[in-house]
């Protein structure tokens, strides 16, 4: 078996080379000795294609962290800077926090990792099942509120146009909001991607109210000169975050249960269960 190569060491393989060459002995070349330089050129060239050799054979099978970790979340950070905070209390796992739905849906399929984290509807609507659950407060499930520039009235919800962060597949987000507002028919629902971007549905009239986290309210409210109304719902509660393992359960769940609690707030929870 041959012995691993050092960088700056001499290696058996090398050393028994060089002296075959330096006798004119080496089964390959002719029986009389080289010429000093002839042979020290032929050394060289030798040597470095055998040490090339070795350094290949001594590379790992194997490259990047132990494990990895998808987030795809609903905050009102960057994805950049959510994925910093949390690689940064998870050494040694390589973290993607994911700005769409929709790419992280992508890569999860393509390339899955040891764990995904994001709301629970989310998982819900990939078919994966929650292993942690988030909790805040002892609840597995947050408050949403429906604002808007406009008086409401429960009797009213039906016939609105609403605009909500993306929490499931497209097809299915209408239907997913009538079980938010208690409704039975389906409203004309617009999705966006992050939070900020529920404003200007409403400063530029495209949404009749929107949908978001109670915890973002006083934000929201003060990016804005307008009169906002709210209307909580008893129906309007949406899972917090989960975590689902697709595989090396072992090396990651006790570095998510680890995480500080400024990224779990971050994540609009303060504990699993």
């Amino acid at each position: 078996m041959i012995s691993p190569f050092r960088p700056g060491a001499s290696h058996p393989v090398v050393e028994d080379l060089a002296a075959r060459v330096r006798s004119g002995t080496a089964g390959f070349w002719p029986w009389r000795p080289l010429g000093s330089a002839r042979a020290s050129a032929v050394l060289h060239a030798a040597a470095l294609l055998l040490g090339c050799c070795l350094l290949l054979l001594s590379l790992p099978t194997t490259a990047g962290p132990e494990a990895t970790l998808y987030v795809y979340a609903v905050t009102p950070l960057r994805a950049r800077a959510l994925e910093q905070k949390i690689e940064e209390s998870m050494p040694g796992v390589d973290v993607t926090v994911f700005g769409k739905l929709s790419d992280f849906r992508t890569a999860l399929e393509a390339n899955p990792p040891s764990a995904a984290l994001s709301p629970r509807p989310v998982l819900a609507s990939l078919n994966r099942t929650a292993d942690l659950q988030g909790l805040k407060a002892g609840s597995d499930a947050e408050q949403y509120l429906l604002v808007s520039t406009k008086a409401l009235t429960k009797d009213m919800l039906s016939s609105l146009r609403y605009g909500i962060i993306d929490l499931v597949e497209r097809k299915a987000l209408p239907k997913f909001v009538a079980g938010l507002l208690g409704v039975s028919d389906a409203p004309e629902v617009q999705r966006v991607t992050k939070t900020e971007d529920l404003l200007p549905l409403l400063q530029f009239q495209t949404a009749d109210a929107v949908l978001l986290p109670e915890r973002f309210r006083y934000d929201f409210e003060s990016k804005s000169k307008m009169h906002f109304t709210t209307l909580s719902l008893s129906t309007a509660k949406v899972g917090l975050v989960a975590v689902t393992f697709l595989s090396n359960r072992q090396a990651i769940e006790n570095a998510i249960r680890k995480l500080p609690k400024h990224v779990l707030a971050d994540l609009g929870i303060d504990e699993w269960r």
